[in-house]
């Protein structure tokens, strides 16, 4: 069988995808280890065998909602390709909008925390960008940190520290240390898990995915609790539900703490991104 017959086999197997085509190439191109130009250089070569067979179970494995990143062991992330497994959420689109709206408010920051770290990409990211800066990863589950870990070591970050801690909890006696804090954090509500996509309500672990009842049981408890880290003019930028931005941003505006409050579409046009700022009167507020 060819590259372009196999292509094709798998296209029709992985018909139920939203794009089997692309995901066939994309399977096949992992497993050679080729780049998309090569694979398309190669259409008429033949596949050997032991190929071949690597490549029908893989197809199959995506058939079955396998997730990709987990088939590929990687996620592409800001130009750079990460380890990606089932101990953590696999990072999306979204998040690389969140990483980079979080990254133009902050100024030579000192300080930053990445709250629910998951598998490390974030943090990894905003270590080598800011390089003398020191990032803090805190998680609650052991399996996103050791897979942060892996992310770490891969990169041969220094400057990233991981802390097995629920959200901030660990860190209450930094006060106002912290230029920026930003955090993905589960957001779906309880209820709603049952609809998700087989990939992510299967793939991904519940503890990434569950947000309470209306999905911000952990956003609002961070919302009360970052300003005590935060210097003054310090940013929080959180990923959320389209459906929650704007009660977030409500939150937020209502509280005297935060200031410059914003939220940003991603690239479907949905509300995705909240930014906000801690007024400087805080400084003031924690030296009292």
């Amino acid at each position: 069988m060819t590259v372009l017959q196999a292509c094709r086999w798998a296209e029709a197997e992985l018909g139920e995808l939203e794009s089997p085509g692309l995901e066939a190439e994309l399977i096949l191109c992992d497993l050679m280890n080729w780049k998309r130009h090569e694979l398309y250089l190669n259409h008429e070569s033949d596949l050997r065998e032991s190929c071949l067979t690597m490549y029908r179970k893989r197809v199959r494995r995506r058939k079955n909602r396998e997730p990709l990143q987990h088939i590929t062991g990687k996620v592409d992330f800001l130009g750079r390709s990460f380890i990606a497994g089932p101990g953590a959420l696999i990072a999306r689109p979204e998040t690389e909008l969140l990483t980079e709206l979080f990254m133009n408010g902050l100024s030579e920051p000192r300080y930053i925390l990445d709250a629910g770290i998951g598998s490390g990409i974030i943090g990894v990211s905003l270590a080598l960008a800011y390089p003398t800066a020191l990032v803090i990863g805190t998680d609650i589950s052991r399996e996103a940190l050791m897979l942060s870990c892996r992310n770490k070591e891969l990169f041969n970050v220094r400057n990233l520290v991981l802390v097995r801690t629920d959200l901030i909890e660990a860190l209450r006696q930094d006060i106002g240390i912290f230029d920026g804090i930003v955090a993905n954090l589960p957001y779906i509500p309880s209820g709603l898990i049952h609809d998700l996509e087989p990939e992510v309500r299967d793939g991904d672990p519940l503890i990434a995915l569950d947000g309470g009842h209306d999905g911000l049981e952990l956003v609002r408890s961070l919302l009360v609790s970052a300003p005590g880290i935060l210097r003054g003019g310090g940013v929080l930028a959180l990923e959320l539900d389209r459906e929650q931005v704007e009660t977030v941003s409500k939150l937020l505006e209502k509280n005297p703490l935060w200031e410059d409050v914003r939220a940003f579409n991603d690239l479907a046009g949905h509300p995705r991104v909240v930014t906000a700022r801690v007024g400087h009167n805080i400084v003031h507020l924690q030296n009292l």
